[in-house]
């Protein structure tokens, strides 16, 4: 039955039905044809899968990255950016690449990251003598920091399934984060001398405080949401309730680039992402609880645990599976589907759960530019008018950076558990 279920689920989605569609039908055709369980089951399971407090976080941080968007915080954090690497070789391109770390640190989603910068910034590497295609694959890959970067809305699923503390995996995701994005910085160093791009003057002290008080109430939110919950003022689904009432607030009243005209725009966006979000997850619950029903949880860690029970060996299967899955189902599905059959496996060789959840979203990170299903290519061949094809062509150079962060992140545990452990003690 199982192997039906996945050449049904795979065809299916080969065909271009949404992911949702294809999960729900598959589990439908599964139980209505091998078993006598009642179909009422799955929108129970379904349901069950999105009845949680802690998925709560996902629409309000949504809704505070898209009014600090409106609210003018993207060319904020872009002259920021500017003026802190500006003057470095390949300082305009490694700008872009803080400033979607920058934009990260409150959108907690990929695309948004994606559109947010690079929607500004590919044309202004343009024009300073870069390629449409170094430019259109830096940002498409760039973007990916956003469900790396805390608040992350992957991560939030990930604690939710799994059960580990959102607040250790926001911290964690801080120092990984770092590295792709200096990763990322290195090449567009490399990439600019070798090209011959000049670049920024070196700013004034005076420019790059201004820069820095002009951006300070943007930086200000990841501040209040990670100083929130480490200091138990409030949880991580409260934070981002909070992270809401701060961006409004700065939007509308310091800014003053958010109009009330705005609201119903950005609160039917939000709505519209946040229903997505949830339909694939309570799809994907159903699915996943159709595997454990038929015990491949167990079925998998045996198969797995009689090849090697050593931790790089079960790391880098993980890597594999994971790898290829990023091609075809975005982050959400993924953590769904293939959390609760890796979970045990992790356990068993002593692999930190926090640690397995960022080698986990470094991978989706991988997924979000990687065809047939890779959403930030997408978003980029939807803001740069280029063909699928062309858009897909310009990320590979930065996919081998991607593998090399990768790696790092995946066999050097301490840095994804070294600031989640100092504060635990």
């Amino acid at each position: 039955m199982l192997g039906a279920a996945f050449l049904l689920l795979f065809g299916v989605l080969a065909l271009g039905t949404p992911i949702f569609v294809a999960l729900g039908a598959t589990v439908m055709a599964a139980l209505g044809l091998n078993t006598e369980v009642p179909l009422e089951v799955v929108p129970q399971r379904m349901w069950a899968g999105i009845d949680s407090f802690t998925l709560m976080a996902i629409p309000f941080f949504l809704l505070s990255a898209e009014l600090m968007r409106v609210g003018g915080l993207s060319e904020r954090l872009i002259a920021l950016a500017r003026a802190l690497v500006g003057f470095l070789p390949g300082g305009l391109a490694m700008s872009g690449v803080l400033a979607c770390m920058f934009f990260a640190c409150i959108s907690g989603s990929s695309p948004a990251t994606v559109a947010a910068v690079g929607g500004i910034m590919i044309p202004g590497l343009v024009k300073a003598g870069y390629s449409l295609r170094f430019a259109t694959g830096l940002f498409t890959v760039a973007g990916s920091l956003g469900i790396l970067i805390p608040p992350s809305i992957t991560f939030i699923i990930y604690g939710a399934v799994t059960g580990a503390s959102i607040g250790a995996l926001f911290l964690a995701g801080v120092i990984p984060g770092l590295v792709i994005g200096g990763l990322l910085m290195i090449y567009c160093a490399i990439h600019s001398h070798r090209a011959g791009i000049a670049r920024d003057p070196v700013p004034s002290a005076a420019e790059v405080l201004r820069a820095l008080r002009e951006s300070a109430w943007c930086l200000g939110l990841p501040v209040v949401i990670l100083g929130g919950i480490y200091g138990g003022i409030f949880t991580a689904t409260e934070a981002a309730a909070v992270s809401v009432v701060y961006a409004f607030i700065v939007g509308y009243y310091i800014y003053g680039q958010l109009r009330l005209r705005d609201v119903l725009p950005i609160l039917r966006n939000t709505g519209l992402t946040t229903a997505t979000l949830l339909l694939v997850i309570a799809g994907a619950s159903a699915f996943s609880w159709l595997l454990a029903g038929q015990q491949v949880p167990q079925r998998l860690a045996g198969a797995m645990l009689s090849l090697s029970h050593e931790r790089w060996i079960v790391l880098l299967l993980f890597n594999a599976i994971l790898l290829v899955a990023g091609c075809f189902v975005e982050s959400a599905s993924a953590v769904v589907i293939f959390m609760p059959l890796m979970l045990p496996i992790a356990q068993q060789v002593g692999i930190d759960p926090v640690h397995l959840g960022v080698v986990f979203v470094v991978n989706m990170e991988i997924g979000m530019v990687t065809p047939p299903v890779g959403l930030n290519l997408m978003v980029a061949k939807t803001i740069t008018h280029q063909s699928f094809s062309d858009v897909t062509r310009s990320v590979l150079p930065f996919m081998v950076v991607m593998l090399i962060g990768l790696a790092l992140i995946t066999y050097v545990p301490p840095l994804s558990t070294l600031l989640p452990s100092l504060l635990s003690r």
